[in-house]
């Protein structure tokens, strides 16, 4: 999709206040890059990525959270103590850095593209040279329902990177995650499309609409 529709379908879906907001967000993005010279912007399709498993044909296209956003996002919602992030569906690393240089604890990707599991370690190594920092990220390539969680994890984000029959699996691994290890948990997942999986399964705090786009955050019930 070109950008003049792209913009004419935000018009269409979200009306004229919200898509203006997503496109000054998206051109913060460009500063975000520009900032620390990473590669963390550009959709890409999955049919030009190699894909490790067995769920390509449920998998979505790569499109970077919008970074605006996604740091209002941190600020507004409450965060177990300790937080760590895990981004189901991490793509390029942009979440994985802004979570944790707004203080999360540590942040995890899985991904099941090794293109972009390269790209994503390669951003965090520009930044930790920017910034002269070691960043407790990993970003792990696989497919999202073999990942087991673990015990320390507490905060899982999502950006549609799937559709429901993936979502259901994932939802499925973080419960029995739970029963092993009861904690409080949040689930951040931006752009719903399948928030009815989510709704089954756990306890919606609140609806957020930052940068124009909508975020649901969950918890354990």
């Amino acid at each position: 999709m070109n950008l003049l529709a792209n913009i004419w379908a935000n018009l269409q879906e979200k009306g004229i206040t919200r898509t203006l907001s997503i496109i000054f967000n998206r051109m913060f993005d460009f500063h975000f890059d520009f900032k620390y010279k990473t590669d963390t912007r550009n959709r890409i399709s999955l049919e030009d990525l190699t894909v490790t498993g067995e769920n390509k044909e449920h998998g979505s296209f790569y499109q970077p959270t919008m970074a605006l956003s996604f740091n209002r996002l941190l600020a507004a919602i409450p965060l177990p103590p300790e937080s760590v992030l895990v981004d189901f569906g991490c793509g390029k690393g942009r979440v994985l850095l802004l979570a944790v240089l707004r203080g999360i604890k540590k942040a995890v990707g899985i991904e099941f593209s090794p293109e972009l599991c390269e790209i994503a370690r390669n951003n965090v190594r520009i930044v930790e040279q920017a910034t002269g920092s070691i960043l407790d990220i990993s970003v792990i390539e696989g497919d999202v329902t073999h990942y087991e969680i673990e015990d320390d994890q507490n905060v899982f984000f999502l950006f549609n990177p799937f559709d429901d029959v993936v979502l259901a699996a994932v939802v499925k691994n973080i419960q029995e995650s739970l029963q092993r290890k009861p904690r409080e948990i949040a689930i951040i997942y931006y752009n719903p499309v399948h928030s009815h999986i989510l709704d089954n399964s756990f306890l919606l705090k609140n609806r957020y609409i930052i940068g124009g786009e909508e975020y649901v955050l969950y918890a354990d019930r």
